[in-house]
């Protein structure tokens, strides 16, 4: 039996549907390698696999859309792997143009996409299928915790727990407590004392941080009213900041701007994928992420007024939401992936 290498997203979707995967394809944590990535360098991390996945190996890539710039150097390398003997079986559940499903397909990778669910669900669901596994009820109460959190449903008592204890980027150690995380889903523990005591120390942090972000928003008005703040490492989360933008300032797109220009963008009626894939990034028509160059002297200025640089990103997504329509209705009916 060859090895099992697990290529995932770096929140909890990612985590889940890792855990989803260890389960489906019968292997315990310490069987597999576990790699985490980003939309936006997929490619790299699949690049760091070739010459060490081959014959009989398998490699699961989960909760990973590429975006236009990764997808097809994520081919190449998946090419590359396939032909070498490996299997390669990508699940995802995020919007993925027809000519990106198809050359990742003709590289030799099982690509499932199923948007009616989050990643944790198509792996649940279908990697148990390809692979003979039941879908227990433990998968089933797994898909529902964290699709509740993902989903922005949560209607799931354990969601916003789940959601805080895996939003620890900003920590020391972060890969080694990732893994522990799934080393718990993927042995059938959803929550114990151990994550108690990480969940209490995140809501502590939030608390402490939140007007500290509030603090620096901006807002710009066009078309769209945009509204931008500024994030450290660190909680709250991206989407509980961008909710509060949302309804606090009545925007119609939230922006979370990091230091190194990293956005994460969140609305309830614009469709922000279409703003972030013309930024070279990706994600969901209501949730997604990209990165925008700010020049040297917003950055320095930023450094003694961070409105500095919420102003820079206000004004920049909202000139692309101009640009591409969104804010007048374009780009608001996506048409659901199909599994392939």
């Amino acid at each position: 039996m060859g090895h099992l290498f697990i290529v995932t997203h770096t929140d909890l979707d990612g985590a889940g549907s890792a855990a989803a995967a260890l389960i489906a394809y019968k292997r315990r944590i310490e069987e597999a390698t576990i790699l985490f990535a980003e939309p936006y360098n997929i490619h790299e991390a699949l690049e760091n696999l070739v010459g060490n996945v081959g014959q009989g190996d398998i490699l699961v890539v989960s909760d990973l859309g590429p975006n236009k710039k990764s997808v097809e150097e994520s081919a190449k390398h998946i090419s590359t792997m396939t032909s070498e003997g490996a299997r390669v079986d990508w699940y995802d559940h995020h919007i993925w143009p027809e000519e990106w499903r198809k050359l990742i397909s003709d590289a030799g990778a099982k690509l499932t996409i199923d948007t009616s669910t989050c990643a944790t669900g198509v792996v649940a669901r279908y990697a148990t299928k390809y692979n003979n596994t039941e879908y227990t009820d433990y998968l089933r109460e797994l898909e529902e915790a964290v699709c509740a959190a993902d989903l922005w449903r949560w209607n799931h008592p354990l969601a916003p727990k789940l959601f805080r204890i895996a939003d620890t980027r900003y920590e020391d150690g972060v890969a080694e407590w990732r893994r522990r995380v799934i080393a718990k889903f993927s042995e059938g523990i959803l929550w114990d004392d151990e994550l108690q005591e990480k969940l209490e120390s995140y809501v502590n942090a939030e608390l402490e941080n939140f007007n500290k972000i509030l603090s620096t928003v901006y807002v710009a008005e066009g078309e769209c009213r945009v509204a931008a703040a500024y994030k450290k490492h660190g909680p709250p989360s991206n989407s509980f900041i961008g909710a509060s933008l949302l309804s606090r300032f009545q925007a119609d797109i939230a922006v979370i701007i990091r230091e190194n220009g990293g956005l994460s963008l969140r609305s309830r009626g614009v469709n922000v994928q279409v703003i972030a894939v013309e930024l070279g990034g990706g994600g969901h028509p209501r949730a997604a992420g990209a990165r925008i160059e700010i020049p040297f002297t917003t950055r320095m200025l930023g450094k003694l007024w961070k409105r500095a640089v919420t102003r820079q990103a206000a004004r920049k997504i909202l000139g692309v939401a101009e640009a591409t329509g969104v804010c007048r209705g374009r780009g608001g009916e996506v048409t659901s992936a199909r599994v392939m």
